[in-house]
């Protein structure tokens, strides 16, 4: 999030909102034109607006102004250009828009009741009463169950409004070192972390390195713990500690403990909760200006490593970390813990980390990430689409992963091999409808009529390359 000093707040757009939101009430009674009203907002505005305010309050936050805080959050959680950003952010924004919704059935909101939901709002924000959740249970990779509590739309816009508030008053104080779940932040700042503590200039050879995770974190996560360290107005708090509490239908009336991981708020809340976490171990300082902190742990939402000069005492990081779990009513998980060295090798955020022995860091993508994508295309071509739509698809894919390994050493991953593999496919369904063909031409000339049905149109291997030559097989060098 990028701060400046600016604390003075235009009001400019306000008048502009009120002038649309009239129209709303209108465009609600007709409903014909409620589309091109929702369309026309100046959304550009309304974004211009919510940052300066968030802006102030990071400022506020930062300055210890509590008070001020206190009264700045109101005022944006009483604006109507946040409450309008609360609702598209839910139902056009979200990736998990799609997702089955919550107890009332509705998995899409037309623009009429779009528009209805920020009057919702604009009413009920301070006395808003939390519906119950609904279960949806999702597969891991490692075969297990994941449970989803699902929100209603409108909680989940009501949601994405407290955490419009709540989030800037959490970054003026949250660790430099938590990668995820925060604005402007992203896996590539925590592997350039991670090169700058492993690197030759820094000795990483000889360094040690404890893999942690924490097992169920948003299930059992402390309710007290986490709500103790929101930043919110005391309406607005009141109904997030009634809304965290809110169980799911049919299975438990009400929770004592966790945050659904399906909600809008939750990642921040666990994000509160674990604050501090990847500063554990760093009392242990030598007084030498040249050997600096002992430990350095880093943090992805539950994930983390700490990286360890020789002379630390990973016993004693390793009871920390129990002790700051515990606090919180989390507990570690010993089967994805394990201290080793740098030179072994750890697994990170689908990256596999290693320092040779001559101390040059390498960075690579991980064995078990590299299978994800083999499986991610396979399952796509066998997803039975058209051969245009399942390319294109393919494409996408490939791309995204050599998108996200680009400052990796990929020189072993060339993806010559999958890159066979579609061709062989490509091949044999090419045959396969050129049998097709010839079997149709003999019985148009046995029978004099066309066969009963027809295959889908599929493409010629010159209409593939020339449709699309940009699927980027061919990988570079390494970067590092």
């Amino acid at each position: 999030m990028n701060i400046t000093n600016q604390t003075t707040i235009e009001y400019r757009c306000l008048k502009a909102l009120r002038l649309h939101l009239a129209v709303f009430l209108l465009a609600g009674k007709i409903g014909r034109k409620a589309d091109d009203v929702w369309k026309d907002l100046p959304w550009k505005k309304f974004r211009q607006h919510v940052f300066r305010l968030q802006r102030c309050i990071f400022k506020a936050q930062k300055d210890n102004q509590k008070s001020k805080v206190k009264r700045l959050q109101r005022l944006l959680l009483q604006s109507r250009a946040a409450q309008a950003l609360a609702v598209k952010q839910v139902t056009q924004l979200n990736q998990g828009r799609k997702t089955p919704g919550g107890v009332d059935g509705k998995t899409a909101l037309s623009t009429k009741e779009r528009l209805q939901l920020c009057q919702r709002l604009n009413k009920h924000w301070y006395t808003w009463k939390h519906q119950s959740l609904r279960r949806v249970n999702i597969p891991k990779p490692n075969g297990k169950i994941r449970g989803l509590g699902i929100p209603t739309i409108a909680d989940g816009a009501w949601q994405a409004l407290l955490k419009l508030a709540a989030e800037p008053a959490y970054e003026a104080t949250a660790g430099e070192r938590s990668y995820r779940f925060r604005p402007g932040r992203c896996t590539a700042d925590a592997q350039r972390l991670i090169y700058n503590n492993l690197s030759s200039h820094a000795n990483g050879k000889n360094k040690l390195v404890l893999e942690t995770d924490i097992s169920k974190c948003f299930d059992e996560i402390s309710h007290e713990v986490m709500l103790r360290g929101v930043v919110l107005p005391k309406e607005a708090l009141k109904g997030l500690k009634a809304a965290v509490k809110v169980g799911v239908r049919g299975e438990y009336p009400s929770s004592i403990k966790g945050t659904p991981q399906g909600g809008v708020i939750s990642p921040l809340l666990a994000n509160i909760a674990l604050d501090g976490f990847e500063n554990l171990g760093s009392d242990q300082w030598k007084r030498c200006r040249t050997n600096g902190t002992l430990i350095r742990g880093i943090r992805y939402a539950d994930d983390a490593v700490f990286i360890c000069k020789p002379e630390a005492d990973t016993t004693r990081l390793r009871e920390d970390i129990d002790k700051f779990l515990e606090s919180r009513g989390l507990r570690i998980n010993e089967a994805k813990t394990k201290e080793s060295k740098a030179t072994d090798g750890f697994d990170f955020l689908g990256w596999r980390f290693r320092v040779n022995s001559r101390g040059v860091f390498k960075s690579t993508p991980s064995t078990e990430n590299y299978a994800d994508l083999k499986a991610k295309v396979k399952a796509t071509w066998e997803s039975g689409a058209t051969t245009e739509a399942r390319l294109e698809r393919i494409e996408s894919q490939v791309r995204g992963w050599r998108q996200y390994h680009s400052n990796c050493d990929m020189s072993k991953h060339s993806l010559w091999s999958l890159n066979n593999w579609v061709w062989r496919k490509l091949r044999a369904e090419k045959r396969r409808m050129a049998t097709m063909e010839a079997e149709k031409a003999r019985r148009m000339a046995t029978f004099g009529k066309k066969p009963q049905g027809s295959a889908k149109r599929q493409l010629t291997s010159e209409q593939i390359r020339k449709a699309f030559p940009a699927i980027p097989w061919e990988v570079n060098g390494p970067r590092h």
